[in-house]
């Protein structure tokens, strides 16, 4: 019964098309494996017991090599010297390297200063949004003068100590406001240019016209 189910077994997996697929599996890979790896990497095409045989053989006819890991032998294909690198290549492929790890970072930091550019921006109102802006100081412009024209002929009474304590309450509250909006403008700023470099922090901030401003 034995033998009937190695026959199987080797049918099953194609006999000779299945020790092809495994050497050229190794090949490809070019990393050592046990017979568990290669049967489950190759999604059962063989099975364990049949990969287990055929890389007993296939090492021991020398057309793959074999080593003992722990409690376990893995198998890796046989290297061509021919295919070696040399040590000016292996220096031309740890400059490329590195050329490209400092592009890398390069463009990361590039990434970081145009998302902090596109944050500021967001954060700016639109052509739209000023324009309505004007308009409605205009606005307030043209009541404010209205107001001024009495007082400027002289027919208005003198302002009554209370008048005077409401005003001056009403500045202390809305100081105080204006404060707070201050403030939160400045951690808002601070939270959308975190990432940037000072210089772009502080060019940023001229070319948004708020260089009067404090930081």
């Amino acid at each position: 019964m034995a033998p009937r189910k190695e026959k199987a077994d080797k049918t099953s997996n194609g006999g000779g098309n299945a020790e092809n697929l495994i050497v050229n599996y190794l090949k490809q890979q070019n990393r050592p494996y046990s017979a568990t790896d290669i049967s489950a990497n190759l999604h059962n095409k063989v099975t364990k017991t049949y990969a287990t045989k055929a890389l007993k053989e296939l090492h021991e006819s020398q057309l793959i090599a074999g080593k003992a890991a722990g409690k376990q032998i893995v198998y890796h294909a046989l290297q061509d010297p021919s295919d070696a690198v040399s040590l000016d290549d292996l220096a031309a492929m740890d400059k490329q390297i590195h050329d490209l790890g400092e592009a890398i970072a390069t463009a990361k930091a590039h990434e970081k200063l145009l998302r902090a550019n596109l944050i500021a921006v967001n954060a700016t109102q639109s052509t739209d949004d000023l324009r309505a802006s004007i308009i409605t100081l205009e606005s307030e412009k043209k009541e404010i003068l209205a107001r001024l024209g009495p007082l400027r002929s002289g027919t208005v009474a003198p302002v009554s100590t209370a008048d005077k304590d409401e005003v001056d309450q009403a500045w202390k509250m809305w100081s105080r406001a204006a404060s707070a909006r201050k403030r939160i403008g400045l951690e808002l700023w601070e939270l959308c240019t975190e990432e940037m470099q000072a210089q772009a922090k502080e060019d940023l901030w001229d070319e948004l016209g708020l260089e009067n401003a404090e930081i």
